[in-house]
């Protein structure tokens, strides 16, 4: 990767040069001799490599998806076709050059850098996990990441981190791993509440005088409201950090709110993308102004989800990455199946002044819409939208809903546990209300314990929460 202190402050039309470039580099001298999927891929299509100098020949490549990559009972291989393999040739460690001087490295290609170290997956909400394999050149490439959010975030090494993301193989947890390592600040990766649980990690946060609380959002909702019930105060909190899941502004407001009712320090809410397939996360350095993304390691498109057909700056679109400096698990014009409201800009940060292109708005996530049936008419259902609304509702401690269907008509069943001290019919009859005339399905709303609903959600044993669940199957 390029140094970031030049690349962060480099010229937007320099920036695409050097995309262009590095995208040329990595199909002629990596994908189509050594990537066994894309290698097929262009012979097969008649595609020459020589062909693609930049990203303005990246319509001649077709999309890959999740479904390219999953296995299954008749090709179990498939996720393997994805790696990139060790160069025809290069089987063994290079000797150093007989005359190099102390500490250049050989210019030769290690092989060390195609080969397995570390393996993570995706979050698997929508289709199935799929394996992502880490060479030791992306773990390097892991290390420089984190560099590049701590400088994002503005983390200083005495800001002392709580690591709440649930202990996974996934980028979430080793992203914000290798971040307080890069930055040396002390940090507990607790495992979240899969491992630790939520009054251990209440306790330790404390008991640390930890300043920064790293989680999901649902995840750090409950532990705000947890410490209201409570009584106890977080006096030493001076900021949270939130990603992995769907993070509207209206959570980054709930949120600072709580922080604030907690007596905390501060209440500075941070957001990061985790991208899987990127390999890195992605920040904001304050909410709002978008998430700065790592030009030399990923170029990103945004298309229309329908057509596939590329927009323009600030439109509304599907996030689509292809790997510029990439090794292990190695992906070219992949749909994310993420959906970004405000789409790309690479206008210099007006908050920061890092000029690298930066994703806009809220990220929804394309599995979250449902074509259903109302009273015979067709709707489609956001349930990113209906997550929005109940962001809001500051009277609702946990939730869930379930799609039914019932003589041919779909309809949604929203369970709650109601905040103590409300009226709850009154709660259940605007919740019917605002829901059936925003998604014009009809609506239920019953009374649920926290307990029953939490568990349901997987607050505490998934790596992400999950809300909304399609029975009509």
């Amino acid at each position: 990767m390029q140094d970031w202190s030049k690349i962060s402050r480099m010229p937007a039309n320099n920036i695409k040069k050097l995309q262009d470039e590095l995208l040329s580099k990595i199909v002629q001298d990596e994908i189509f001799s050594n990537h066994p999927y894309y290698s097929n891929l262009f012979k097969s299509q008649g595609l020459d490599p020589t062909a693609i100098k930049g990203r303005s020949d990246l319509d001649n490549i077709p999309f890959t998806s999740k479904q390219d990559m999953l296995s299954s009972e008749h090709d179990p291989e498939r996720a393997k076709r994805f790696i990139l393999q060790v160069p025809e040739g290069l089987k063994s460690t290079p000797k150093p050059k007989k005359f190099a001087l102390l500490g250049r490295k050989c210019a030769e290609p290690d092989p060390t850098e195609y080969r397995m170290s570390q393996l993570f997956y995706t979050k698997g909400n929508d289709l199935d996990p799929i394996p992502i394999v880490y060479t030791r050149y992306d773990l390097n490439n892991l290390e420089e990441t984190g560099t590049r959010l701590n400088d994002i975030l503005n983390l200083k090494r005495d800001d002392t981190m709580l690591n709440a993301f649930s202990y996974a193989p996934h980028i979430s947890v080793w992203q914000l791993f290798h971040s307080a390592m890069t930055l040396g600040a002390t940090a507990l990766h607790s495992g979240g509440g899969r491992v630790l649980g939520m009054e251990k990690i209440i306790l330790a946060m404390n008991n640390m005088g930890a300043p920064v609380l790293v989680s999901h959002p649902l995840f750090v909702l409950a532990t705000l409201q947890t410490m209201l019930r409570q009584k106890t105060d977080a006096p030493s909190l001076e900021r949270v950090i939130i990603g992995m899941d769907y993070a509207p502004m209206v959570v980054v407001e709930s949120i600072k709110e709580l922080m604030l009712q907690c007596k905390a320090a501060n209440n500075l809410v941070q957001r990061v993308y985790f991208l899987s397939m990127a390999k890195a996360g992605f920040a904001e350095c304050s909410p709002g102004f978008g998430y700065h993304l790592n030009p030399d390691q990923i170029l990103v498109e945004i298309i229309n989800p329908q057509t596939g057909k590329s927009l323009g700056e600030g439109e509304k679109g599907e996030i689509v990455i292809t790997n510029l400096d990439s090794r292990g698990t190695l992906v070219l014009r992949f749909r994310t199946g993420d959906l970004t409201t405000g789409g790309l800009s690479s206008e210099p940060c007006p908050n920061c002044g890092h000029t690298v292109p930066r994703i806009l708005g809220d990220i929804e996530h394309r599995h979250d819409y449902y074509d259903l049936i109302s009273e015979k008419a067709s709707v489609v259902f956001n349930g990113n939208a209906l997550r929005r609304y109940m962001f809001g509702c500051k009277d609702v401690l946990a939730w869930h809903a379930e799609i039914v269907s019932k003589n041919g008509n779909d309809s949604l069943n929203i369970t709650v546990k109601p905040a103590g001290g409300i009226n709850e019919e009154e709660l259940a009859t605007k919740l019917q209300n605002d829901i059936r005339e925003e998604h014009r399905l009809a609506v239920a709303v019953k009374k649920g314990s926290y307990e029953a609903i939490t568990n349901k959600i997987g607050l505490e044993s998934g790596i992400s929460v999950k809300q909304i669940f399609d029975l009509r199957q």
